[in-house]
């Protein structure tokens, strides 16, 4: 599938009726492929420094770039992303915390809410939640994966599906008769690990290095993996942001409670020094709020 959408040629109404509809928007060229050679070398560098054993199928993280590396800000506050994001969540939009680089990230379907669904935090069926993650790719989708694959139309579900099928497979409230059947089979069944009912429909987001994808956190999606018979041979890079509507501030308030709680995984990301003044300055001259 090949997303030619371009936000020049794109009135903002045709914009956000289709992001509505699908719950993911491609900015293509956001970013030079210039630019995004040098971002991909020089976080390359920094990988390999902070993670020398790389290994193509797990993820490495590099949380809050923007404090990390002030240089790379220009990912989030160019013009065409936050003219972008400007359509879809209105003038006054903030930037949450952490941001973050990813090196290889082929996680199993999911949600961006499906985490703190399942931890108490049901922020996805907030009838005022606006979140998106935003997502730029520093290599071109190739047969090696590369980009990511989406479930059109799922962010529309009344409940995140994904909730009750990953508690079943780290073997919470598993029913008895499953539970005996999954001891007696050795976890081959019921396959808790099998997510392909909830893939029926879904995509694989051609783009380029540069284009930068925009999506509703309740939509379902993944890295988009290698095509049958090809082995993945390169390094795969992504730099990804999360942003709201501000509202009256609630939602943004039950965010970041959120994130502090013991609950959150990398909580320690958002209480450490960030270095947060390069990001509030350029958050100012774009025009956006950042936390």
């Amino acid at each position: 599938m090949n997303i030619t959408q371009d936000i020049q040629i794109q009135p903002p109404e045709a914009i956000r009726a289709d992001f509505q509809e699908k719950g993911y928007y491609l900015v293509k060229g956001a970013l030079s492929r210039e630019r995004i050679l040098e971002i991909r070398e020089f976080l390359l560098e920094e990988f390999n420094q902070k993670f020398p054993e790389e290994n193509l199928n797990e993820a490495n993280v590099l949380f809050n770039y923007p404090g990390l590396y002030p240089h790379l800000i220009d990912v989030i506050s160019n013009e065409r992303i936050v003219s972008a994001l400007k359509i879809l969540l209105g003038e006054d939009y903030v930037l949450m915390p952490p941001a973050s680089c990813i090196r290889n990230s082929f996680w199993d379907l999911h949600t961006d809410v499906t985490t703190m669904t399942s931890q108490g935090f049901p922020i996805g069926e907030r009838p005022d939640f606006t979140g998106v993650a935003i997502g730029t790719y520093l290599q071109d989708s190739s047969e090696q994966g590369g980009g990511m694959f989406v479930v059109p139309g799922s962010h529309k579900l009344e409940k995140d599906p994904l909730v009750r099928q990953k508690q079943l497979l780290k073997g919470i409230d598993v029913p008895l008769l499953p539970r005996m059947l999954r001891k007696l089979t050795g976890n081959r069944f019921p396959r808790y690990e099998d997510f392909s009912a909830f893939e029926r429909g879904g995509v694989n987001l051609e783009h380029k290095m540069g284009d930068t994808l925009i999506l509703d956190m309740r939509l379902l999606h993944r890295g988009s993996k290698p095509k049958p018979g090809v082995k993945r041979t390169d390094t795969k890079l992504g730099i990804f942001n999360l942003a709201a509507s501000w509202g009256d501030g609630s939602l943004v308030d039950y965010w970041m409670d959120y994130l502090y709680s013991p609950h959150y995984h990398a909580s320690y990301a958002i209480r450490e020094d960030r270095n947060f003044e390069p990001l509030r300055r350029a958050a100012g001259e774009a025009g956006f709020r950042a936390l």
